[in-house]
């Protein structure tokens, strides 16, 4: 999924696609548990992971993430996400979000390689999610997506030039079934939209259309401590076709060991020990996952901890991988629940 989103020099599907900042996952208590988080998903975060997990979400919920992005390959580059819930009375859970990524000031130059002066690239896109119940144990939900992305001022020569600026807009469909009262199964289906053009039509790009589901076990529950084990397969959706068939088409272009080595496997699990009698209220969080990407050929190791007191939530997670541009990167979150 997310910590797939630099790509090594073979080809995946992901590969294929624009706007990669859909690919980018908030939260670093997700992060710290190698992404696992669409059966889970019980913060603001929500309107990004599965926006059926908002449902689920009795208070006012926000949360701030923020990690410079590959490190190892330039300074000024960064991801920025805020997002807020709440639920509404008589109707369900809503939620908002506003995701940016900045790849930094770019250098301009002419064709005799003369300086035009510099311009900042950036993705940003912002969402609004619903999620309700639909039966006991059961929700569901919707998210609605507005992308623009800005990687040049002027791009191109002679009848070519043009703008490179591309804006689109994406549909995300959410499920949550707690199938017992430790184990939840939940799934997303995200990104599905018309492709995205920065010039001109016939020169589109596919949005990361994916699918995700994954189960959540309470391994532990009980007043001071909590361990919470989590699973997640993530499955690129991107083909050549229109965006409502690729949900078809990705999965029939290819041999069944082919489709199956597209899909990563994510692992991940959280102690907490509660700091108070009700441990809702505080607690130290300590947290660790796996990541496994077969076709992008990324193995990462995540860890993580995190600190509640009140309303206040801080987490930070660190990704470990080998020879891969996100190796060493640090994400950091504040959550504040009232």
């Amino acid at each position: 999924g997310g910590l797939a989103t630099a790509q090594p020099a073979q080809a995946t599907p992901e590969s294929q696609a624009a706007v990669l900042l859909l690919l980018i996952e908030p939260g670093a208590r997700a992060i710290g548990m190698g992404e696992t988080y669409v059966a889970i998903a019980d913060d603001a975060t929500a309107s990004y992971f599965n926006p059926a997990a908002l449902a689920g979400q009795s208070g006012k919920s926000v949360n701030f993430t923020h990690s410079k992005w590959l490190p190892e390959l330039a300074d000024d580059m960064a991801y920025e996400f805020l997002a807020y819930s709440q639920p509404v009375e008589g109707w369900g859970n809503m939620g908002l979000n506003i995701a940016y990524l900045d790849f930094g000031s770019q250098q301009r130059t002419g064709e005799g390689g003369e300086d035009l002066g510099s311009f900042d690239s950036f993705d940003v896109a912002i969402s609004g999610a619903y999620g309700t119940q639909i039966s006991n144990n059961m929700s569901a939900g919707i998210g609605l997506k507005y992308i623009r992305s800005s990687l040049s001022p002027d791009f191109g020569a002679g009848q070519e030039r043009g703008k490179g600026v591309g804006s689109s807009f994406a549909t995300d469909l959410g499920l949550m079934w707690d199938i017992s009262p430790v184990v939840t199964f939940g799934a997303a289906l995200r990104n599905l939209g018309p492709k995205i053009a920065y010039i001109d039509a016939s020169q589109a790009d596919p949005l990361p259309q994916h699918i995700v589901a994954g189960l959540a076990f309470k391994a532990l529950d009980t007043e001071f401590n909590d361990v919470l084990l989590s699973c997640d397969v993530y499955k690129p959706l991107i083909a050549d076709g229109s965006f409502a068939s690729n949900l078809v088409t990705a999965w029939a272009d290819e041999s069944l060991s082919d489709e199956f080595s597209e899909m990563d496997l994510h692992v991940g699990g959280e102690y907490k020990y509660g700091l108070s009698a009700r441990q809702d209220e505080s607690f130290l969080a300590m947290r660790g996952g796996y990541s496994l990407d077969t076709d992008g050929d990324l193995r990462l190791l995540t860890v993580g901890v995190g600190l509640k007191y009140n309303m206040f939530q801080v987490d930070v997670a660190y990704l470990i991988g080998d020879e891969t541009p996100v190796n060493n990167n640090t994400r950091f979150s504040l959550n504040l629940m009232f």
